[in-house]
């Protein structure tokens, strides 16, 4: 009897005890797995949960964010095979991400000759007389940057101006916005433009009033033909340039990118990505063309980390630019009486381009400057809108400059998103008022923009405008320029506050490249990617932001920049 108690009571502990140890097995794994591999501690560290939301320490496992809260909190995640990085106080952002440029053309500036900030005619020239020094007659000149509006005369140059430096080497100097183009008598023969040649399609060739001969600069289609004239860097140096490129950008705090560049380059991101050299998230945009399927067919060959590498935004144009007089306005440029820009196509052409891509799943995103140019595209996107209530599309348009008030309620009404590049703002206020009057009042609209609940994504436009988010973060706080002119800022009613500034270059930004639920955000979920820096931009005053360096910055929580390790 006493064995037979004995073995009942056995066969109803052992499982009791299976149980219990298989209990106590998962709390040991757990415990195991809820450690991190990278745990920041003591920080002031904004998460873009909001435009005012900060914790002070972060947990990362396998790149990705597990915790974020009070340091207490986030010490029972610590091993002792976690990298803990005292903070000490410091302040962290999201990594930025730029919205808005063409990364591809701001490596190959330094193959070419920089003009940005170039105060005179007199300057560009003798930058391209030195250029001729080393150059054998007949090699090409390729420079980037002039803008005549910081000249003292303001006026245009002309082909004589660099037949002058350059008589035997034909030149091709890009303005600042890429829209137009500053050419000498070598490469307008090699174009075979005169008198009686017709304005390309999507262009303009400017010419004498006289004798209606070319004055040697080039708006948009009338010198994209260069492109393919001027020999090309290697791919070698192409990969060469673009890792330059980004390991700068990834000491500017910038950690994602949407970048307009030709499609080649994409090919040169796929070899840096497969040598896992790629430290910087490609969201790829390309400009529009009709074969949307053999597009799409050559980017899918290439899916191997979507969250590093992607292409699904197409790029379309509605005008030109307010510095080469070519943005399209709804009345015409008070110094231009005839002029009212150039616009890139009609209603119905573009809106049956917008058509083919968004049926083909394409995001869409098209460049608008003038007032005409915005209300332009909106049509567009509310017909389109209205003919297919698709589930999911993000329309956007790239820069919305010089907005109607009306139109920018209707941002907001069809969920348009509006990316926006706020050194644009301090760096054509000097000129913009001569150009279209009184209309500048319209641009640069930030805060109407929040205030009606429309998307804002931030970009820099690189190499237009400094590649550096802070300075675009000062440009949005204050809208003055790096000597705080005019004080107050220029229209001031239109700035932002830091939190706000910052969301749109983060937040903002990854919402409108459609990845908002896995970046953008220091919560758990999101990929740590992060910058540290060395000042606190939300307690200080804004010139300060001018002088604030970067420390660190992480990508899926590996260090790409900086080195915290002694902290």
């Amino acid at each position: 009897m006493e064995y037979w108690n004995f073995s009942r009571m056995v066969k109803r502990i052992v499982p009791l005890l299976i149980v219990l140890s298989a209990a106590l097995v998962m709390m040991n794994g757990c415990s195991r797995h809820k450690k991190a591999d990278l745990v920041f501690l003591n920080g002031k560290i904004f998460t873009a949960k909001n435009t005012s939301n900060f914790v002070e320490g972060l947990a990362v496992k396998n790149g990705i964010i597990r915790a974020a809260g009070k340091s207490s909190q986030i010490k029972k995640w610590v091993s002792d095979s976690t990298n803990v990085i005292d903070l000490k106080g410091k302040l962290v952002l999201p990594g930025f991400h730029d919205a808005h440029l063409h990364f591809w053309g701001g490596a190959h500036l330094q193959s070419e000759i920089n003009l940005v900030g170039t105060r005179s005619k007199a300057e560009v020239l003798e930058r391209i007389r030195a250029a001729v020094k080393e150059k054998e007659p007949g090699q090409w000149i390729v420079g980037r940057g002039w803008d005549h509006e910081l000249w003292p005369d303001k006026r245009l140059p002309t082909w004589r101006d660099l037949d002058r430096v350059s008589p035997n080497n034909p030149v091709f100097l890009t303005r600042v916005d890429g829209h137009a183009a500053w050419v000498n008598s070598m490469v307008l023969k090699m174009l075979r433009y005169n008198a009686w040649t017709p304005d390309p399609e999507g262009g303009k060739i400017m010419r004498y009033p006289h004798s209606n001969q070319p004055t040697g600069i080039l708006l948009d289609g009338a010198f994209s033909i260069l492109t393919n004239i001027v020999p090309a860097p290697t791919s070698i140096q192409k990969t060469d340039m673009l890792k330059s490129a980004i390991h700068y950008a990834n000491s500017l705090g910038i950690t994602s990118v949407t970048d307009n560049s030709p499609e080649d380059i994409f090919d040169i991101y796929v070899g840096i990505l497969q040598d896992r050299q790629l430290t910087l998230r490609i969201h790829f945009w390309v400009n529009y063309k009709p074969s949307l399927d053999s597009l799409r067919e050559h980017f899918d060959r290439f899916r191997i980390n979507e969250r590093l590498l992607s292409a699904n935004l197409i790029k379309m144009f509605a005008d030109g630019s307010l510095g080469s007089g070519s943005a399209y306005m709804l009345s015409p440029y008070k110094n231009d009486k005839d002029n009212v820009g150039l616009p890139q196509h009609s209603e119905d052409e573009l809106l049956e381009m917008v058509r083919k891509a968004d049926e083909k799943g394409w995001q869409v995103g098209i460049h608008a400057i003038g007032d005409a140019a915005n209300r332009q595209v909106l049509d567009v996107y509310e017909k389109a809108i209205n003919e297919n209530a698709r589930p999911g599309r993000r329309f956007r348009i790239e820069h919305a400059q010089i907005v109607q008030p009306e139109d920018i309620a209707r941002f907001a009404r069809l969920g348009v998103i509006a990316s926006m590049q706020p050194t644009h703002c301090i760096s054509d206020m000097k000129w913009a008022e001569t150009r279209i009057g009184d209309r500048v009042k319209y641009g640069y609209s930030w805060r109407s923009m929040l205030d009606n609940k429309v998307a804002l994504a931030f970009g820099t436009d690189w190499p237009v405008e400094p590649l550096n988010p802070l300075l675009g973060i000062y440009a949005a706080v204050t809208r003055s320029d790096t000597l705080g002119n005019p004080p107050g800022g220029w229209y001031p009613e239109q700035r932002l506050t830091a939190g706000e500034a910052v969301y749109a270059y983060t937040y903002g930004s990854a919402f409108a490249a459609k990845s908002e639920r896995w970046q953008g955000r220091l919560l758990p979920g999101y990929v740590a990617d992060l910058t540290v820096l060395d000042k606190n931009i939300f307690d200080i005053e804004p010139q300060e932001i001018l002088k604030t360096r970067v420390l660190a910055t992480y990508l899926g929580g590996r260090e790409v920049f900086g080195d915290l390790s002694g902290n």
